[in-house]
């Protein structure tokens, strides 16, 4: 679908991209985001890119590309830092969390919750709840494994 309006194209698909990954489409997810991704660059439309980047991250997740979610999720990381974007850095720390964890490098997965949980603390976020709640999984499974 092109519109003309790119900004708003990118503005509104990155949610119908969520709903096909919620829903398991994740193909599906994956071309939609991957338009998302190109109309938010070439739109200059940073709020769009972060959600697709993080989105695009869960998608390799849930499809087992580990090491796509984790660039995802980093770039994510990387630019929400550079403009200074809280709620972007705390969702990218949640994947790259979740995509070391898969990987059972639980010192690493601890790591980036610890550093979602300290923005969420600051900004008083309810998702601070979920963040310690995964913390306390990393925690016990780290005692019953000998991995890392």
């Amino acid at each position: 679908m092109d519109t003309g309006y790119h900004v708003g194209e990118a503005a509104a698909l990155p949610g119908l991209g969520e709903v096909d990954l919620r829903q398991g489409h994740y193909q599906a997810a994956a071309r939609r985001l991957a338009t998302v991704l190109a109309l938010s660059r070439e739109a200059r439309a940073r709020t769009a890119e972060f959600a697709a980047l993080n989105l695009l991250g869960e998608v390799s997740l849930a499809t087992g590309d580990h090491g796509q979610a984790r660039t995802h999720h980093a770039t994510a990381l990387a630019l929400a830092c550079h403009v200074g974007d809280a709620q972007v850095q705390t969702r990218a720390h949640d994947g790259l969390a979740r995509v070391h964890h898969a990987e059972r490098d639980l010192g690493q997965a601890r790591h980036h919750w610890q550093q979602a949980l300290t923005i969420y603390g600051q900004r008083g976020a309810p998702e601070a709840d979920q963040i310690r709640a995964r913390l306390i999984g990393a925690s016990e499974d780290r005692q019953r494994s000998p991995l890392r």
